[in-house]
């Protein structure tokens, strides 16, 4: 009887970890939080809703019971996943920069004449926008969004601020980079280059926004070269 017993309680051991393993398999971590993989089909149409309302309407405006319905959601369920519009928002942003480098390394590696270790490649690998968007970019419009709102609204500065200085500090560190390998001078700050990098794209994504044509990529390329002798 005891032996049965034992056997039966192996048995269930076994079955426990078995289901352990199954369930750890089928399991992800977004954000601190355990999730089915499944799930993330929600989070990205989530996402992809409030990057479609915030540039129709502005962060300012936007509405997350509208997002809700933009996602075929209910409100509940948008807040399963973010705690307010702010952390919406700064989620949003990080998965539209992460997409948008993405796409930007595709593009510059279908260019044969760019060396994509290159400084200055790299640098070009973090602009919200290139020559394959047929459009303005959610990467676009949640930087300019970002900065306004960090702006007008100190709420909202304290939130997205620090996704910004993220930003911002992938520019420094590939302008370090170069200098400690002897690519750039280092007679020009290091923050003040990065910033400047940074300035450049921004500001042509408010020019375009407000009407003035893009430049394409190849204008660029002769620009590009002139800066490398120059900063190096």
């Amino acid at each position: 009887m005891a032996s049965t017993t034992a056997a039966k309680s192996s048995k269930v051991d076994r079955t426990k970890k078995s289901l352990g393993r199954s369930t750890a398999k089928n399991v992800v971590t977004v954000n601190g939080r355990r999730r089915r993989p499944w799930a993330l089909q929600s989070r990205e149409r989530i996402l992809a809703a409030a990057t479609d309302e915030i540039a129709e309407m502005g962060f300012e405006r936007a509405r997350l019971t509208e997002i809700a319905r933009r996602a075929d959601m209910t409100p509940g369920s948008v807040y399963t996943w973010f705690k307010n519009k702010e952390d919406l928002f700064r989620a949003a942003l990080e998965d539209a920069l992460e997409k948008q480098v993405s796409s930007n390394l595709k593009v510059l590696n279908q260019l044969g004449e760019v060396d994509t270790t290159h400084w200055l490649t790299q640098i070009a690998s973090l602009v919200p926008r290139n020559a394959g968007n047929k459009g303005p970019t959610a990467a676009q419009i949640l930087l300019l969004e970002g900065y306004y709102a960090s702006w007008r609204d100190p709420a909202a500065r304290k939130k997205f601020l620090p996704r910004i200085e993220e930003h911002y500090a992938m520019y420094v560190q590939i302008i370090s980079k170069a200098q400690a390998d002897k690519l750039l001078t280092k007679d020009i700050d290091t923050e003040l280059l990065a910033m400047m990098f940074l300035a450049i794209p921004t500001g042509m994504s408010l020019l375009q926004f407000a009407g003035l044509p893009r430049p394409s990529e190849e204008k660029w390329l002769p620009v590009f070269k002139r800066l490398n002798s120059t900063f190096s």
